[in-house]
């Protein structure tokens, strides 16, 4: 289960709220993510924020906000990514210390150092300990290179981090293939969990669904830029409305926003249809 996990249990904490903003330039997808999450636990523990990733997407930003403790990462080529002008002003900088690359046992915040294959599916960070009732805030941002579906169309997904499923909310119960995996991740935990970390523990964490016990804030904006490029905008899961940018003095980009509620069964899905050929593209860019 992806999200932010007690290191000892494997227990995921709830999402209480989640606030997305992305814009889409060509085929190029720039998303920052702020969540919030609350330990309801009765005692201090040790998490570990763990964000899967595909072959399509980059981490460009990381930081997290525990009370008064700031945890940040240094980012590989963040400068050239920068370059770019993405646009990644959502993630603090001010006063922070930068988090370092650590091994997997240590108790050290920063990010978990993993062998090669899973670095390309998996952004992993030990936030350090977590004081009972304490609220945790996440900011990620990412660069994406998006999918095309046979009909031309540009497909942006949230990932399922950002809008995990209420099982209350869903139609359908989880199948027996989910509840195994389910239930064969938690032996990867333990109390010798700091010291036994190795490639199937982590991979499993992959094998289960994202979901969350409650419902919790959610707000989402996608900023579609060039509309002139588009012949239509539509979601297969959601109700969407467009509207141009409150400060634009042209028609340069639409906003994208849901039209009611957030449903809580299933992730966002925006599919965007060109009028013709994007220009190529290149992830991290903004103009």
């Amino acid at each position: 289960m992806p999200g932010l996990l007690n290191c000892l249990t494997g227990a995921a904490l709830p999402l209480t709220a989640s606030d997305v903003t992305s814009f889409v330039s060509g085929y190029a997808l720039g998303l920052t993510a702020s969540l919030t999450y609350g330990n309801l636990e009765a005692q201090p523990f040790q998490g570990l924020f763990v964000y899967p990733l595909d072959e399509y997407t980059t981490v460009i930003g990381f930081e997290a906000v525990i009370a008064d403790r700031i945890v940040t990462v240094q980012i590989k080529d963040k400068a050239k990514l920068e370059s770019g002008h993405l646009d990644t002003s959502r993630i603090r900088s001010s006063t922070v210390t930068e988090g370092v690359s650590i091994t997997p046992h240590s108790c050290t915040p920063g990010k978990v150092a993993l062998d090669e294959d899973l670095e390309r599916i998996l952004f992993v960070v030990n936030l350090g300990t977590i004081a009972p009732m304490e609220n945790i805030t996440v900011f990620i941002s990412t660069s994406s290179e998006l999918p095309t579906l046979p009909s031309g169309a540009v497909r942006v997904l949230l990932p399922a981090v950002c809008t995990p499923t209420v099982p209350q909310f869903c139609s359908k119960s989880t199948s027996p293939s989910n509840q195994q995996a389910q239930g064969k991740d938690r032996p990867c935990f333990g109390t010798r969990t700091m010291d036994s970390w190795n490639r199937l523990c982590l991979a499993t964490l992959l094998d289960t669904e994202a979901s969350n016990p409650m419902e919790y804030d959610f707000n989402f904006q996608l900023e579609i830029r060039g509309p002139c490029l588009l012949a239509g905008v539509e979601s297969p899961t959601h109700e969407i409305r467009a509207d141009a940018a409150p400060s634009a003095r042209s028609a340069k980009s639409i906003i994208i926003t849901l039209a009611n509620k957030h449903t809580f069964d299933r992730p966002v899905e925006i599919l965007i249809h060109p009028s013709g050929r994007l220009p190529t593209p290149r992830p991290g860019a903004e103009r």
